[in-house]
């Protein structure tokens, strides 16, 4: 059995931050708890932030990457808010995180990068026509901004409903957009019925 040195740091790094703020958090605090050598850390990954970033990707978004293109986005969605929620204390510390390669700005990205690729694959071999790539890089940067706005605010409404809010406000207007697709089955926000 293989040991996963990333999972050990970032359970690690969840861990301190329980107990003390992320920001004073340090590498070396970090491998002094886990018994990670320094090189073994840095062949993983760049820095703290690098690792926070990592936590996001596993723990928050795990639905969202290139390797899940047939996501049901609204049940996805919740799962990320329900993660936020469990993980409040570790997201809203590293939301406040300044500088290069923060997790700011690494959310916006991602979801942006994301959106882009599931946008394709779902209107097909085709690319996207020039207004459906522009309201998909809008509705990415206004759901990041939501998204950060209710991790910042201290979680004012239940993950459900403000899943239904952005789920609704990124549904707008999008069967017209996705329906010259060979592949059109309607707008890809609509809830599923798993009955």
């Amino acid at each position: 059995m293989s040991i996963d040195v990333k999972k050990i740091l970032a359970n690690d790094l969840l861990n301190l931050c329980q107990k003390q703020s992320l920001q004073s958090i340090t590498v070396s605090q970090l491998l002094k708890e886990t018994g990670v050598s320094r090189q073994t850390f840095y062949n993983h990954f760049k820095d703290k932030n690098d690792l926070i970033c990592y936590i996001y990707d596993t723990y928050i978004v795990p639905d969202f990457d290139e390797h899940h293109m047939d996501i049901d986005f609204y049940e996805s969605l919740l799962q990320t808010f329900q993660n936020i929620k469990k993980y409040h204390k570790f997201m809203k510390q590293a939301c406040q995180i300044e500088g290069q390669n923060c997790l700011k700005d690494y959310i916006v990205e991602h979801c942006q990068q994301f959106d882009l690729k599931w946008h394709q694959n779902l209107y097909g071999s085709d690319p996207m026509p020039d207004d459906l790539k522009f309201a998909t890089i809008y509705h990415a940067n206004a759901s990041s901004s939501m998204t950060l706005s209710w991790i910042l605010s201290n979680m004012p409404v239940p993950c459900e409903e403000i899943v239904d809010m952005i789920v609704q406000m990124r549904g707008l207007g999008m069967d017209k957009l996705f329906h010259s697709s060979a592949n059109y089955l309607g707008s890809p926000y609509q809830k599923i019925d798993k009955k």
